[in-house]
């Protein structure tokens, strides 16, 4: 087994100790919001063998218990040792920045963060300054632009995985809301 060397043909985000990488067995996932996002992103990593804790002060005790997530009192006990954190809060007024500079800040050196709901949840100026200087791994679907601008440095880096925000948007994902939908319907 080769130690490559960042840079160097062949390597990847994955080969560099200083990042998160491998399987998400053992590893510290941790989610900010239980609702239908965060649920089901909690109990696929729980199913995927993650140590899944979350936080959601608006959450009754069955939302935890049906995702196997451990629950947090306190957002800044949930960031401490997360080494994956998703913080999956729906965007409203009251939730704009929620996830502060602060807590961008103290997310462990090497975490990966991933933006799934809205990016307007985080301070992004934090997290743009945190990957650019290679302390953390972004993952993101969504942005606090969209669509990205094309000059944007996040998504030519190593250490960002970019994807377009356009699930909802498949051929799939429109047939299947459709049927949904009929279904609704003729149920009444």
């Amino acid at each position: 087994m080769s130690n490559e060397v960042p840079g160097a043909r062949g390597h990847q985000l994955a080969d560099d100790p200083n990042f998160v990488s491998g399987t998400i067995v053992r590893k510290n996932v941790r989610v900010a919001g239980i609702g239908n996002i965060g649920s089901r992103y909690a109990s696929t990593a729980d199913h995927l063998g993650a140590d899944v804790a979350a936080y959601d002060p608006f959450a009754d005790e069955p939302c935890f218990h049906s995702t196997d997530a451990r629950r947090v009192h306190v957002l800044d006990d949930l960031i401490r040792d997360a080494e994956i954190f998703a913080p999956t809060i729906p965007l409203t007024d009251a939730t704009a920045g929620v996830i502060t500079a602060d807590h961008i800040n103290a997310l462990p050196t090497g975490s990966l963060l991933v933006l799934i709901a809205r990016a307007g949840i985080c301070d992004m100026d934090a997290v743009r300054d945190q990957v650019l200087a290679d302390e953390l791994v972004l993952a993101a679907d969504v942005w606090d632009e969209e669509p990205l601008s094309l000059d944007d440095p996040l998504p030519d880096r190593d250490n960002v995985v970019h994807t377009p925000h356009i699930a909802g948007r498949t051929r799939d994902a429109n047939e299947r809301w459709a049927e949904h939908l009929a279904a609704h319907f003729s149920s009444r």
